[in-house]
């Protein structure tokens, strides 16, 4: 019941105008953020190698994991070809601890950045998550998506591979 009122309740807001994501056709914000390693990644020098999967999401998110698995068999399958993936965790100061150990307990070897005054999933108008973006190497946004459904991880299969042919 939460879910399905959480659900109309960003259709509602992304109708009337107040809450608009950045979605296919826009040119990705550009931003800089420091991983769990301690680097800074910039996504304009990460998307000029090949195409982007940038996602966000958090240790509380129920559907994060299923998706971020995904996630990983896209990096081992085409990193060689140009692929990264970057996890933007939203986490805050509270929880931001907890990341290192869930990714490391997942197994997941992508980067991942912490966004812990969510600046960055602001620039991104980010609601809900999980929610993730396919960007290309001239740094525009192909696909958009929100939350995650068995089967999602198909279509963004297919739009990576549709960059990974054109590079």
């Amino acid at each position: 019941m939460r879910v399905a009122t959480l659900t109309l309740l960003c259709g509602l807001l992304v109708a009337a105008g107040i809450w608009a994501s950045a979605e296919a056709g826009d040119q990705a914000p550009d931003f800089t953020l420091r991983d769990i390693k301690k680097k800074n990644v910039r996504l304009s020098e990460v998307y000029k190698e090949g195409p982007v999967l940038l996602t966000f999401w958090s240790t509380w998110c129920k559907n994060c994991p299923d998706e971020m698995k995904h996630f990983q068999r896209f990096y081992d399958e085409y990193k060689e070809q140009g692929l990264t993936v970057l996890a933007v965790s939203i986490d805050n100061s509270k929880t931001v601890s907890k990341v290192r150990p869930w990714i490391q307990a997942r197994r997941l070897d992508y980067p991942v950045l912490y966004d812990t005054d969510n600046k960055v999933k602001r620039i991104y108008h980010v609601g809900p998550v999980p929610h993730s973006f396919v960007i290309d190497q001239k740094g525009q946004i192909v696909y958009s998506h929100v939350g995650y459904r068995p089967g999602d991880e198909k279509t963004y299969e297919k739009e990576i591979l549709k960059l990974l042919k054109n590079k």
